[in-house]
């Protein structure tokens, strides 16, 4: 690991743990044993180790939730799986996603922006593959339907935010997940009767 990428992982660690306000220059420097100057070799100025920190951060996640979705047996159990990490991923930049509202609005709405159209495109790409193995609808408009369904997930997060960013994703409590049962039951509405069939039988059963 050479030097920028451990800064950007120290820095990205001190974040989340204590929000990025809390987290000074010097902080990042004296937990990595480099200099001051050092640090500014590397990286503009504060805001662009912000940027690039959240950024590494999001890598990351998805890295993670790649080699879970590997294990899929269908693209049913990605959508169940993607939205599983969603809520994770929030509630480990809870603090993060908090200053970067309040002090550093541009680099929220620049991430959030990204975030967004990449989700989307995600989202289409899992419901094309969905009519292709039967489990989705063909008569639905893939781009409506994907830009409903994430903007439907953005509206959940509002809804949900208390419990979906304190959601502790690794407790081993037969909690439930409200985020990701509603997302099955938005795509309960544009599957087939095999689709239907996997979704009930598969993952709703878990809600009786």
């Amino acid at each position: 690991m050479d030097v920028k990428e451990r800064i950007i992982t120290e820095a990205t660690r001190m974040f989340s743990e204590m929000g990025i306000k809390s987290v000074r220059m010097d902080d990042i420097a004296v937990a990595c044993g480099i200099s001051k100057r050092t640090l500014y070799e590397h990286f503009a100025d504060r805001e662009d180790l912000i940027r690039k920190s959240i950024y590494y951060h999001i890598g990351k996640h998805e890295q993670r939730m790649e080699e879970q979705l590997k294990e899929a047996a269908n693209v049913i159990e990605e959508f169940w799986i993607m939205f599983g990490h969603g809520s994770e991923f929030r509630a480990s930049t809870k603090l993060v996603v908090l200053d970067l509202i309040k002090f550093y609005p541009q680099i929220f709405d620049e991430v959030m922006r990204n975030h967004h159209e990449t989700i989307v495109r995600n989202n289409e790409q899992r419901l094309r593959k969905g009519i292709e193995q039967g489990l989705f609808l063909r008569c639905i408009d893939t781009e409506l339907m994907a830009r409903s369904l994430t903007r439907y997930l953005y509206g959940l997060h509002q809804d949900f935010s208390d419990i979906v960013i304190s959601a502790h994703v690794n407790d081993n409590k037969p909690e439930p997940r409200p985020l990701q049962f509603a997302i099955m039951f938005f795509l309960r509405g544009i599957t087939t009767d095999e689709g239907r069939r996997y979704i009930d039988g598969n993952i709703l059963k878990e809600t009786e």
